[in-house]
C-alpha cells in the first residue's frame, strides 16, 4: 500500500513550489449528532476565534507542538481520553529532486521532535525522557512516551491491535495517548476499500478509532491554484486560510472562514472558487498559464530544510 504524502509546512512548499496535496482523513471517522452541551461550547469557541481569542496559525514546528499541547490540555479537562494530531512536516535532507530522499524513515526524523516536545509540553516537564519504542520499521511506526504520555506517530491498520493494547492499559492508569499523523485510509479520496476491514469488524475498528478526538490539525495543500492552510485546535472550529503569492515572505496567509465540521476537498474548492478576484476563480486558461509560471519557477529553487524554531513565513 502506497504511504499518503506527508504534510508539509507552507515556508517549504512555497519556498520550493512543491505543495503537497492530500485528502487523507485524520483518525475521527465520520460525524456525529453533537450534545447541546456540546455545541453550545462549539458555539461559544467560534464566538472567541472570531473575536480573535482562538489559535492563529502556527510559525514553526516547536510552536505546532506547543498548541497542539494546549489543545489536548483543553481537551481533556473536558473529559476526553484519548486524542488525535496531525503535524505539518518541516522539511530535513531535501534535495533538489526529492523533498524526502529517505522515505518514510526520514519523514519519522522530521516527526520525532515535534511529538517528543508535544509529550514534555503535556506532561509539564521540558526535561522529561523521550523513549521509543518502534512498532513496525518498515512504515516507521513508533510509540514515543514519557512518564506522562504516550503517541503512536504513523500509526496504520496494521499496528491497530497495539494501539488497542496502548489504550487499554492507558484507561487503566488515567495515561494521556495519542496518535500522531494516522496514515490509516478509511475510503477518503482515491482509496475506495477502508484499511478497517469490513462490516462488523470495520465498525467496531470506526467505534474505537472515533474515542481519539481530533484535538489538533495542521495540514496544507493546492486547490485550483490556490495553496490553503487549514488549521483545527480543539475546541475551536476548523479555520480555512488562504495563501496565493507564490512568496510567502511577502504576502500573509488570508483567513477566510471557520467550519464546525472538517471541510471536504469539493467544499474547499467550491469556497475558493467563488471569492472575487481569488486565483481559483480565473478561466481555466489563465489557471494553467499561472501553474506552468508556477511550475517553471520550482525548478530554480533550493530545498528549504528547516529546524525546529525556524520560522514558516
Amino acid at each position: 500500500r502506497q504511504r499518503p504524502p506527508p504534510r508539509t509546512m507552507m515556508a517549504s512548499a512555497v519556498h520550493r513550489h512543491s505543495v503537497v496535496s492530500s485528502r487523507r482523513g485524520g483518525a475521527r471517522l465520520g460525524s456525529r449528532a453533537r450534545a447541546p452541551r456540546a455545541a453550545k461550547r462549539a458555539s461559544v469557541a467560534r464566538a472567541a476565534f472570531e473575536v480573535g481569542e482562538g489559535p492563529r496559525l502556527p510559525r514553526s514546528p516547536r510552536e505546532q507542538a506547543k498548541q497542539a499541547a494546549e489543545a489536548v490540555a483543553r481537551a481533556a479537562a473536558s473529559g476526553k481520553k484519548f486524542f488525535s494530531i496531525e503535524f505539518s512536516l518541516p522539511l530535513i535532507g531535501a534535495t533538489d529532486l526529492d523533498d524526502w530522499p529517505g522515505g518514510v524513515r526520514q519523514q519519522y526524523q522530521a516527526v520525532a521532535p515535534m511529538v517528543g516536545e508535544f509529550l514534555k509540553r503535556v506532561g509539564g516537564d521540558d526535561n522529561a525522557d523521550v523513549k521509543q519504542q518502534v512498532i513496525d520499521d518498515s512504515d516507521a511506526v513508533v510509540v514515543l512516551k514519557t512518564p506522562a504520555a504516550k503517541a503512536m506517530v504513523f500509526f496504520t491498520a496494521e499496528t491497530l491491535p497495539e494501539l488497542k493494547k496502548l489504550a487499554a492499559a492507558e484507561e487503566k492508569t488515567g495515561g494521556t495517548l495519542a496518535i500522531v499523523n494516522s496514515q490509516i485510509m478509511n475510503g477518503e479520496g482515491s482509496n475506495l476499500i477502508s484499511d478497517l476491514g469490513i462490516g462488523p469488524w470495520k465498525k467496531k475498528n470506526e467505534d474505537f478509532l472515533a474515542t481519539f478526538e481530533q484535538a489538533y490539525w495542521i495540514s496544507e495543500q493546492r486547490i485550483q491554484g490556490e495553496t490553503i492552510r487549514l488549521l483545527k485546535s480543539y475546541p475551536y472550529p476548523w479555520s480555512l486560510y488562504v495563501l496565493t503569492d507564490m512568496d510567502a515572505n511577502d504576502t500573509e496567509p488570508k483567513f477566510i472562514q471557520t467550519f464546525d465540521e472538517k471541510p471536504s476537498y469539493k467544499e474547499l474548492e467550491a469556497i475558493l472558487m467563488k471569492r472575487e478576484g481569488s486565483v481559483a476563480a480565473m478561466s481555466i486558461i489563465d489557471r494553467v498559464k499561472r501553474e506552468a509560471t508556477f511550475n517553471a519557477t520550482s525548478v530554480s529553487q533550493k530545498p528549504n530544510n528547516q529546524s525546529m524554531d525556524e520560522g514558516d513565513f
